[in-house]
């Protein structure tokens, strides 16, 4: 096995036998690329015999990887090998670059082998702001650079790395590098340690497998919450036409009354008094009417008019009976629409097998979802078995989203319905501040100013608290977003309400711009 430089091109060799040549070399060269990745093999000449993936010349002119064609080395990129690199070299670059171009950019551009995730971290160690400009950088910070370049370059040479891996908060990485990414760090959700690069591989595939496992679940939970949405705003259209329909009702008992009078009839209905039959239709005077106009009232021939009117008696009596039961089943229908919705934004923020596990056992308890689902998606038994230790067949509880606003002050927010309740329910204070975005689905956001002393929560938190409630939430993209905050103790779950669901009065409301300043601080992507 042979690497070319620092190239991402690595060579494999192997001794075959071949019949009429005998023994002969053939290569097997991966090309590591991204979305360009190839696997080529190749005889003892370098004359390709078939690549994973063929590139002719349409689409590229430059390289062609076909059998039959000779086998050359992806287009050099004309970078700098840090492991021959001078203090000199490296002052040259960065003086050469623009003032404004940012460090990190510069290391990546011009030296080969220097990922981004790289460069971050010599910048972290060397002492500097991983956006740090070239113009900021003195003589002697370039210097403090390069030693430390220069220190990386010699691990190299011997082997003695010092690899390792961020990981999140339920195990799994999130990056790796051959030196350990430090920088990504920060004491709450992300935690670092030093690994071998083996196993940082072995555990970053087993993450891209557990991820494609939680996608599957995902995509059906979403799919659950979908069709049970779908059913209820059927519902709710359909009790909102008949209350629409029950607007006709009075229509009905007027035209019942009027034939029963019918002293105002014309023609035959007059002669044929309570019978009739055989009429199509009556003309009679409107006595509710203020003009007294005449109205044309739809009979059924079959019937006498004293029957016609019985008939429009017992359909006004119908309608006014149904009316209030269509009423409280519309309200039900969108109390069930508001809360699959939240469902809905919960599992777009939904990332950790902890949070989607939550979810699933939400939607199982509240009838939505089999108990068996939870076992879909997974894998195999080996797969499974790699996560033991990270998940039981119990779901664990996902921790709540937790921040410190710029004035030092603790904010939680909840990540989906059963945290929702679990922190207003059970962790909130009396004086803690409750936030919520006005009339849309979103997380539960707290303010622990219950530790303030009695202090009254500054309005640089209350802002911070309230875009982050923005920003957990259905109107995440949106601008001018009201948001409601009250004590908590002026918040209510009455009992039978859905997970999540509560009541809540003498609340105030900030209108919100999302700040990606804000979001940044607290480590949020807008």
């Amino acid at each position: 096995m042979q690497q070319y430089g620092l190239e991402r091109v690595i060579r494999f060799e192997f001794d075959t036998y071949e019949e009429y040549a005998g023994q002969a070399a053939k290569f097997l060269y991966l090309e590591i690329m991204g979305k360009h990745s190839n696997l080529i093999f190749a005889d003892r000449e370098d004359i390709i015999l078939g690549a994973v993936k063929h590139v002719n010349e349409l689409q590229s002119r430059v390289r062609q990887v076909l059998p039959g064609e000779k086998y050359t080395f992806p287009p050099s990129q004309h970078k700098k090998d840090p492991r021959t690199l001078s203090a000199e070299d490296l002052a040259l670059i960065i003086g050469r670059s623009d003032p404004a171009k940012k460090v990190r950019e510069i290391l990546v551009k011009h030296l080969d082998g220097i990922s981004p995730l790289l460069a971050d971290e010599l910048l972290f160690r060397s002492g500097f702001a991983t956006a740090i400009a070239a113009g900021d950088l003195s003589e002697s910070d370039t210097a403090r650079l390069w030693a430390l370049l220069a220190e990386l370059a010699d691990k190299t040479r011997t082997g003695l790395w010092e690899s390792g891996a961020a990981f999140d908060e339920s195990g799994f990485v999130i990056e790796f590098s051959c030196l350990t990414p430090t920088h990504l760090a920060n004491g709450q959700n992300t935690t670092v340690r030093e690994l071998p690069l083996n196993q940082c591989v072995a555990e970053s595939f087993e993450k891209t497998a557990a991820n494609n496992r939680l996608a599957v679940l995902k995509q059906n939970l979403f799919r659950t919450v979908a069709q049970a949405l779908a059913r209820a705003q059927h519902r709710q259209k359909a009790h909102q036409e008949a209350i629409a329909a029950a607007d006709k009702a009075d229509q009905w008992r007027i035209y019942g009354d009027l034939l029963l009078s019918c002293s105002g009839a014309k023609g035959d209905a007059a002669e044929a008094g309570s019978h009739g039959k055989g009429q199509s239709v009556v003309t009679l005077i409107n006595y509710y009417d203020p003009d007294c106009a005449e109205i044309a009232i739809p009979l059924d021939p079959a019937f006498t008019i004293a029957e016609n009117a019985q008939k429009y008696f017992k359909k006004y009596t119908k309608i006014k009976r149904g009316l209030k039961f269509a009423a409280q089943q519309l309200e039900k229908a969108e109390q069930e629409i508001s809360y699959l919705e939240s469902v809905q934004t919960a599992l777009e923020f939904a990332n950790q097998p902890s949070e989607i596990d939550e979810i699933l056992l939400e939607l199982q308890q509240s009838g939505y979802q089999s108990a068996r689902t939870r076992n879909r998606g997974k894998g195999s038994n080996k797969d499974q078995g790699k996560e033991k230790g990270r998940r039981s067949n119990a779901p664990e509880k996902a921790g709540f989203h937790k921040f410190k606003s710029s004035q030092g002050v603790e904010i939680i927010v909840g990540k989906n319905n059963v945290q929702n309740d679990r922190l207003t329910t059970e962790m909130a204070a009396p004086n803690d501040l409750w936030l919520h975005v006005q009339k849309a689905p979103g997380s539960h956001v707290l303010i622990r100013s219950g530790s303030l002393g009695g202090n009254q929560v500054d309005d640089v938190t209350l802002l911070e608290a309230a875009n982050l409630a923005v920003y957990f939430s259905k109107m995440r993209s949106s601008s001018k977003v009201p948001v409601d905050y009250t004590s908590k103790k002026h918040v209510k779950k009455p009992p039978g309400f859905r997970p999540g669901m509560v009541i809540y009065d003498n609340f105030s409301t900030i209108i919100v711009d999302p700040n990606p300043a804000t979001l940044r601080h607290f480590g949020l992507t807008d």
